[in-house]
């Protein structure tokens, strides 16, 4: 008979999950759809992202139709919170990664924002024993959270060229 302790760690084996603050990573509070688009291409470009890895994307509600239909086109089967007002988003991912203890289902946790919002959350998630790896444009990453994890990967979005 197996142990739960053994049944968890098999069940976060391999598994990471990639938490999106995508209106900090496309660097604009309503993201079009090709600005979506254009930071997911960058993201899956600097971030490896594995065949049984999930998505939960926060947003507030002037973005999310944009934001919706850019990630079910880049990724499908992503988790789409919305919350709005000061904080809103981030405080959507922060619960629902606490609330839906990704401690005990994941290896790997992604937080992909440069927002020093989530030191504390990536705090918790090391103290869990997750390997917390943040994503973040070069000039968008805060010394808060860039301190609190032992991983990160900064990216650039393309220049648009001129016609």
């Amino acid at each position: 008979m197996t142990s739960p302790i053994t049944r968890l760690r098999s069940l976060r084996r391999g598994r990471a999950i990639h938490l999106l603050d995508i209106e900090n990573l496309a660097g604009s509070p309503r993201p079009t759809t090709y600005d979506v688009r254009q930071t997911m291409g960058a993201y899956r470009h600097a971030v490896p992202i594995g065949p049984l890895d999930q998505f939960i994307v926060a947003v507030n509600h002037s973005a999310l139709v944009p934001v919706g239909v850019a990630m079910g086109r880049a990724l499908g089967g992503v988790q789409l919170l919305v919350r709005s007002g000061p904080d809103g988003a981030d405080q959507a991912l922060d619960e629902a990664a606490r609330t839906d203890r990704v401690d005990l289902r994941f290896e790997r946790v992604v937080i992909g924002s440069g927002d020093g919002y989530f030191a504390d959350l990536a705090g918790w998630l090391t103290g869990c024993g997750l390997h917390v790896t943040v994503a973040s444009q070069r000039d968008r990453l805060s010394w808060r959270l860039y301190t609190a994890v032992p991983d990160t990967v900064t990216f650039s979005l393309p220049v648009p060229q001129a016609a």
